[in-house]
């Protein structure tokens, strides 16, 4: 997304993490996961490539920020359904209390973005954000 775009999460996300943020991201491509990694540097990062894997780290531990793709396991442009972002979302919506503070959906299938979207309406609607997430957090 443009910066005009990003200014006000930017805002945000700076305030909230002047110190290592706790934060977990759902993503299964190598080089989004790569590129995490290296903008988020300073952070307290744990990736995880299957929704069933984010469910388990989002039951047993507390997050500060949570990122969520949609599509998973190499495909794209899937429907919302199991092992895609949207069982996270699903599950968050069931969990209200498991919820990190701050969600961002990063997945460019609208479609899917817009599921996840509708269970968990104070999400963060980003897709593309691993470019600029570094900046965001500084």
């Amino acid at each position: 997304p443009p910066r005009s775009t990003l200014f006000p999460y930017t805002t945000l996300f700076r305030s909230s993490f002047r110190i290592m943020a706790k934060i977990l991201i759902l993503e299964d491509d190598p080089e989004r996961i790569k590129i995490f990694q290296r903008n988020l540097i300073s952070h307290s990062v744990t990736m995880v490539v299957t929704a069933s894997e984010a469910i388990q780290k989002l039951g047993d531990e507390t997050w500060e920020l949570l990122m969520l793709d949609h599509d998973l396991g190499g495909k794209v442009l899937v429907a919302s359904g199991p092992e895609t972002g949207y069982e996270v979302a699903k599950w968050l919506y069931e969990n209200p209390d498991r919820q990190p503070p701050n969600i961002i959906l990063h997945s460019f299938n609208t479609v899917g973005r817009a599921n996840m979207k509708a269970l968990l309406p104070q999400a963060h609607d980003l897709p593309g954000a691993w470019v600029n997430i570094g900046e965001m957090l500084r």
